[in-house]
């Protein structure tokens, strides 16, 4: 069961809410703007209007999300561990998964161009690769000059 932690713009903290096995859903109207757009958090006291969440903290999950517009239009399921609005820049919101291990962060952004919803591939970060002088130092070689 997963449980999330909703945080509205302007509203540091949020609040908490458990999911139950239920997915949350991103709502586009006929109109396909994120101003107009809602979310459906099925344990949320109503929608939530899109340009008002900040993002969804996953505290114990991962969560499902589904995207619909209209014309049939439908996205998911979009496993994820978080939900940010306005990430990266120039997306209207994003839902990201981060390894731990190799700590690399991917997902799918959102973003509307030419009255169409998109979606795109996003992959963040990862571990640095140690430089060479070090990877020779640490496994007992000696650097020749």
């Amino acid at each position: 069961m997963a449980t999330i932690q909703v945080i509205l713009n302007g509203m540091p903290g949020g609040s908490m809410h458990d999911l139950d096995g239920y997915p949350i859903i991103l709502k586009f109207d006929e109109r396909k703007s994120y101003g107009s757009a809602v979310w459906v958090i099925p344990s949320y006291p109503g929608h939530i209007p899109a340009s008002m969440l900040s993002e969804i903290r996953v505290q114990m999950g991962p969560i499902t999300v589904f995207t619909e517009g209209p014309d049939s239009f439908q996205s998911g399921p979009h496993t994820t561990d978080w939900v940010r609005s306005d990430y990266p820049r120039g997306k209207l919101c994003s839902f990201l998964q981060m390894d731990a291990s190799t700590q690399k962060m991917g997902g799918i952004s959102l973003f509307i161009h030419d009255d169409s919803l998109i979606l795109d591939e996003i992959n963040l970060g990862g571990k640095k690769a140690e430089p060479a002088e070090e990877k020779a130092e640490s496994s007992g070689d000696t650097p020749q000059p």
